[in-house]
């Protein structure tokens, strides 16, 4: 029985800190009229600020790694000509392809 009351005055106990009555934060709401259109749109910016920062955050990632294959394919060709396995005309040609 100690228990059950004990849990009951617990449970009751925030509801009892309010004796005005239950009034959840009174004046913390978006307010009326034009501040909830104005909250509304401000929401809509953040969201949209959001997805352009992770569209940016992608596509900068994908320049980056297109420059770095650019560069890997460079030396490979630069290494094949050293070890003998191109002419120096296919050399210039896959070269000048490969600079853009």
């Amino acid at each position: 029985m100690q228990r059950f009351a004990f849990t009951l005055i617990v449970l009751a106990s925030p509801a009892m800190a309010d004796v005005e009555g239950y009034r959840h934060m009174p004046d913390w709401s978006y307010g009326h009229g034009l501040f909830m259109i104005f909250g509304s749109i401000l929401w809509l910016a953040v969201l949209g600020l959001i997805i352009a920062g992770i569209i940016w955050f992608v596509r900068r990632n994908e320049d980056s790694k297109a420059s770095r294959s650019r560069e890997s394919a460079l030396a490979e060709l630069d290494m094949r000509f050293a070890r003998g396995e191109i002419e120096p005309e296919e050399y210039t040609t896959r070269k000048k392809l490969l600079a853009g």
